[in-house]
């Protein structure tokens, strides 16, 4: 079976009331290449889409981007307690960030 090919984001970085959000130290959660959409967790927890039409960062609320998450074709992290760990009783368990040198 080949492998799988990685989803397409764009690399930004955005900063968006004061805090810095970037796609490449973000864990990249589901995406919709076709429309051009890819939803993030951020380094502080906080949720994200980026949209490649205008270049973009979007903050979401956690039940927005869950919605999202729901609606969109491809997970890349396909457990939602790995995807939303402090709403679905996931507190205290590691989640992965693409910082750890594995």
């Amino acid at each position: 079976m080949p492998a799988r090919a990685e989803p397409k984001y764009k690399k930004l970085q955005q900063v968006v009331d004061s805090e810095t959000y970037r796609t490449d130290t973000s864990t990249l959660l589901a995406y919709d290449e076709a429309a051009g959409k890819f939803l993030f967790r951020a380094l502080n927890s906080n949720y994200f889409v980026q949209s490649d039409g205008d270049e973009s960062i979007e903050l979401l609320e956690a039940d927005e981007a869950e919605r999202m998450y729901d609606s969109m074709p491809s997970k890349h992290v396909t457990s939602i307690v790995a995807a939303f760990p402090k709403y679905h009783g996931g507190i205290g368990l590691d989640t992965y960030t693409n910082l750890y040198d594995d």
